[in-house]
């Protein structure tokens, strides 16, 4: 269940187990926040207790779930980091004794609600534990969102302080956040204090919100693309004003162009949008946005500022010139050889 259904089910019925799957950091909060919820704040000072498997072993978190709410209807268990539940080996909480935990899964405290928050992408579902876990459990998502879910969630929270926000303000906070939940809500409560509740414009989002270095090198990937070398020198500069290492500019820059390339290939043969970014295993974000731009360039284009970009890091790496400069001739001859193409 998502988080909405799962604030609906709390309403009516309280489960003594449940599994939290997901690394998007605002969801978690909120989610912690409607456990909280079920719990006075004096039955939160003497029925509550978190655990983090990383430190400890589940039996102590078992130990505390077997105790009997104290002046209270239920005691709140959170179990943090269950890397048992994974394919990892380097995770301390997967050496674990886990014979108390699946008997205690098996009959749980019925006066205990036990929460796992398992902050990760996948679970190992072939492992035995994993599987008792989910059949016990009510499991609720915290993957990343959806673009469609996303906005959705941003427009309800403004909508419930009595606030709105344009289209088009929206589609550019979600550009500048890249998609990420847990960041756009951040800007929004900025968004908020400086509109003070009038409609959340386009021009307030340009003004206040940060573009992220994603988007910063972007924009001057497309420069560079289009021949405009006075733009490119630019978001140069910019990017150098604000500290960024030129070494992780051309990593990122070589990320971007290898996107676009991969993007550009297979939608030529065939592939759907929406099958894209699993495929890739790329934020579908990022994969609408190369999507977009992946239009405007050749792919012999793209390989050509690849195989640039990848001598470029090489010389950088091995001591050949100053890394500054080295990324400003890249551009320069870049743009220089395209012009005379």
């Amino acid at each position: 269940m998502n988080i909405k259904e799962l604030k609906q089910a709390l309403q009516t019925e309280v489960k003594p187990l449940y599994l939290v799957q997901g690394t998007e950091q605002r969801l978690l909060q909120d989610i912690r926040q409607l456990f909280f919820q079920l719990l006075t704040p004096e039955e939160q000072e003497m029925n509550f207790a978190e655990f983090d498997l990383n430190q400890v072993d589940i039996e102590e978190a078992v130990g505390e779930a077997n105790s009997l709410p104290f002046f209270g209807r239920y005691r709140l268990i959170f179990v943090n980091n269950p890397g048992f539940l994974t394919g990892l080996r380097n995770s301390s909480s997967s050496e674990q004794n886990l014979t108390v935990f699946e008997q205690y899964l098996q009959t749980p405290q019925e006066t205990t609600i036990l929460v796992l928050f398992a902050p990760y992408e996948k679970l190992d579902r072939r492992k035995k534990i994993t599987k008792l876990v989910q059949k016990q459990s009510c499991v609720v998502d915290a993957t990343k969102l959806q673009l469609s879910e996303m906005k959705q969630l941003l427009k309800q929270e403004l909508q419930q302080n009595g606030q709105v926000i344009t289209s088009a303000a929206l589609e550019q906070l979600v550009l500048r956040t890249n998609g990420d939940y847990s960041l756009a809500t951040n800007e929004v409560h900025k968004l908020q204090t400086y509109s003070q509740k009038k409609p959340i414009t386009l021009e307030m989002v340009q003004n206040l919100v940060p573009q992220t270095l994603d988007d910063n090198v972007f924009d001057l990937l497309d420069a560079i693309l289009q021949g405009n070398l006075a733009q490119a020198e630019n978001y140069y500069q910019q990017l150098l004003i604000l500290k960024n290492d030129v070494l992780g500019l051309t990593a990122l820059a070589q990320s971007q162009i290898r996107l676009l390339l991969q993007i550009k290939i297979l939608t030529q043969r065939g592939m759907s949008p929406g099958k894209l970014a699993s495929y890739l295993q790329v934020h579908p974000y990022r994969v609408k946005l190369a999507l977009q731009r992946s239009h405007h360039y050749q792919v012999q284009q793209l390989k050509k500022a690849l195989l640039s970009l990848i001598q470029i890091d090489y010389r950088m790496k091995t001591g050949q010139g100053q890394k500054e400069r080295l990324f400003e001739l890249f551009m320069i001859n870049f743009i220089t050889n395209k012009k005379t193409a």
